[in-house]
Formats: structure tokens, sequence, C-alpha cells
């Protein structure tokens, strides 16, 4: 009777640990399975959004190819043929950058999903393990039936308390069943989505090389037509009025901006909540302290300065800043993009918001790295140096506005 107990006992208590050995696995199992999915969701968007963007851009260049194509046809002017240059150089720029920023989500994807995979094959290989545990423990203790174990009970409540654990045991064995039949399907489905990542980077990677290409192209037959024009003061002086008209139409955007920011604070509900979601600080107190958008040397500073070809005084509204092409341009404060753009005169613009109505300027741009409405910290790259609606070499053209007024920027930046 002794043995039988003990034979019962054992029997119970193996089933017993394996039980609770397998709850505990399913709870670690469903903790651990959570954050892997939502992190490929958060790729999955930022791709998508990459591929929108990448689409429209596409489309745009398409455009500018067949009016360059007319103006050639047409013998239209030589800056108006550099202009159009000038655009499709740019938007190629910037599609190079969202390019480039969707190689590094795809290779952040692609090192999740082999994350993903290989916790995929040893939950599969534990499931397995556990799985030969559970058939041990039924060889060994199988000559006992479940109704000798419960009749074999000292009492009618541990006759019960055994019928409802053999019931929970033969449960899990069977969910223990589909879990490693999921897991397996699991793992082929993982595969195929590393597969796709795999193939699409590699198309990524085809496609920056093309627009690498065709931007080098672009420039070289900008380079071409510059050279023939014959850059008498008439001209000269006409770009000048050309470039007034287009710093009062970069104005008109910042008062529209600043416009539709009194808009959203009125409504007190959007107002709270963006200002949860972006804490700003206050802009005004970081003057003299904001870190340069890029290092290199001012070559033309706010305010009113004499122009020596023209002979003539012109009224500057931000700063020029002569470096090397392809140099990181980074955000000077925390704020939120509000404009990704071609403008006439200065090229790839972002216009970044700061709270309380102020902005920054960032133009000449070749890539960049940010989209509208995106939230930028401090420091944070947006883009880099380029050369887009300049005649005169790379550069970043940065200014600071604020209530409606322009800020000279080298009074807001650090002393070097």
């Amino acid at each position: 009777m002794a043995d039988k107990n003990k034979r019962s006992g054992g029997f119970w208590g193996a089933k017993s640990g394996a039980f609770k050995l397998l709850l505990s696995l399913i709870v670690l199992l469903l903790i651990f399975a959570i954050r892997p999915a939502q992190a490929q969701q958060k790729y999955d968007k930022k791709i998508a959004r990459n591929r929108s963007l990448l689409k429209n851009l596409e489309g745009e260049i398409s455009k500018l190819k067949k009016n360059l194509s007319k103006s050639r046809k047409k013998e239209e002017s030589l800056l108006q043929q550099i202009n159009l240059l000038d655009k499709e150089a740019a938007l190629i720029s910037r599609s190079k950058g969202v390019l480039q920023q969707q190689r590094k989500l795809l290779s952040a994807k692609i090192k999740q999903t082999n994350l993903m995979l290989a916790n995929a094959e040893e939950r599969y290989q534990n499931l397995k393990a556990l799985y030969a545990r559970r058939a041990v423990y039924s060889y060994k203790y199988g000559k006992v039936q479940p109704i000798k174990l419960i009749l074999s009970s000292a009492s009618l409540n541990q006759a019960l308390i055994r019928y409802r654990y053999l019931k929970l045991i033969a449960a899990h064995d069977k969910r223990m069943i589909d879990s490693i039949r999921k897991k397996k399907d699991e793992i082929r489905s993982i595969k195929e989505s590393l597969t796709a990542d795999l193939n699409s980077k590699k198309k990524t990677l085809s496609q920056i090389k093309r627009r690498e290409y065709e931007y080098s192209d672009r420039k070289r037959q900008k380079e071409v037509l510059l050279k023939k024009i014959n850059w008498n003061q008439s001209k000269y002086r006409k770009r000048l009025a050309g470039k007034e008209k287009q710093k009062a139409n970069l104005i008109r955007l910042l008062v529209a901006l600043e416009k539709e920011r009194r808009q959203r604070q009125s409504q007190s509900t959007e107002n709270k909540r963006e200002q949860v979601r972006f804490n700003f600080k206050n802009f005004y107190k970081a003057k003299g302290k904001l870190p340069w958008p890029v290092r290199g040397k001012i070559v033309t500073r706010y305010g009113k300065q004499r122009d020596a070809k023209s002979k003539t005084y012109i009224k500057n509204t931000d700063i020029e800043i002569k470096s090397k092409l392809g140099t990181a341009v980074h955000c000077v404060f925390s704020g939120i993009v509000r404009v990704v753009t071609y403008l006439p005169g200065y090229g790839n613009t972002v216009i970044v918001e700061h709270g309380n109505g102020y902005y920054t300027v960032y133009a000449h741009l070749a890539e960049i790295y940010v989209h509208k409405g995106a939230a930028v910290e401090t420091s944070k790259v947006i883009g880099t140096v380029g050369d887009s609606g300049s005649l005169a070499g790379a550069k970043l053209q940065f200014g600071i506005y604020g209530g409606n007024k322009t800020y000279n920027p080298e009074k807001w930046l650090r002393k070097n």
C-alpha cells in the first residue's frame, strides 16, 4: 500500500511539476512575444511612410524631366533650364536621402527579425524538449490509471482536486502540441519576411547607386550651362530682384505657419495633446547658447550688406555658412518639422518650429533625413549640406524667425 501511495505520489508530483513548468514557460513566451511584434510594426509603419514619400518624389521628378525637355526644345533661357535642372537634382538628392533612411530602417528591421527568428527557434526547441519530458513522465507513470489514482484518494475532496488537475494536465498537453505546430508556422513566416526584407534592402541599395549617378549627371549639366551665361550687370541685378521675391515668399510661408500655430493653440484639446507629446523649452532663453547647425565659414552675414557685383546694398534675413558638400546639418533646438520642400532660390529646405512662435530655416540642403510632423531633438542630423538653389557652390543658409521678425543667427549661436 505504501509503495502504491509512493508511486501515486510520484506520478502526481511528476504531473504537477510538468504542469507548473509548462505554465511558467507559456507565461514567459507571452511576455516576450509582444515586444518583437511591436518593434516590427513600428518599422513597418516608417518603411511604408518612406515608400509613400519616394512615390511622390518620383512623380515630381518625372514632371520636371518633361518640363526640362520642353524647355530645351523651345530654346528658353539658360537660367530657366538651370533652375529646372537644379530642382530636379534637389529632388533626386532628397529621394536619395529617403532611400538612405529606408536602408537604415530595413537593416534595423532585419536585425530585429533575426533576433525574433533566433528566439522563435529557441522557444520551439524548448517546447519540443518539454514535450519530450512529458512523454517520459507519461511512459514512466502510465501504468497508473487516472481512475485508480482518483479512487485511491484519501477523501472526496482530494479526489476532486486530482480530477481537476488531471484535466488541466491533459489540456496543457494538447496546448503544447498546438504551440509546437504554431511555432513552426511562425518560424516559416519570419523566414519569409526576412527574405522579403533582404530583397528590399538589395533593391534599395541599387536605387541609391542610381540616384547618385543621376545627381552627378544633373550637377554636370548645370555646371555646363552656368559657364555659358554671360553675367553682365543687368542679368545680375535681375537675379538679385528674383532673390528678393523669393525671400518675400519665404516670409509669407513663415507667417502662414505662425497663423496655423495660433489656430492650433486656440483649440485647447489639440494644443494640450501636442504639448504633452512635445514638451518645448523656452527657445528665447537659448539665445547665445545654440549649437552651430554646421561647421564652416560664414560667407554671407545678416542684415544690410553691400553687394560688390551690383554695387548696391541688400538686406539679408539669414546667414550663409560655406561647408563641404555632404556635411551633416544639425537641428539647433528641439521642435517639430513643419516644412520639407523645395523653394526657388533656397533649394531643399527644412523649417522647424520651436514653440512660442520661433522657427529655424535650413536651406540649400542636399539629402533630407526628416519628414513633416517629425519631432526632432537638439543636434539631431536633419540633412546634409548641398548646393540646391545655389549658384555659388555648397553652403547652408540658416535663419531664425520669431513673432513675424527675423533675427541675427550669429547672436543666437555659441561663440567659437
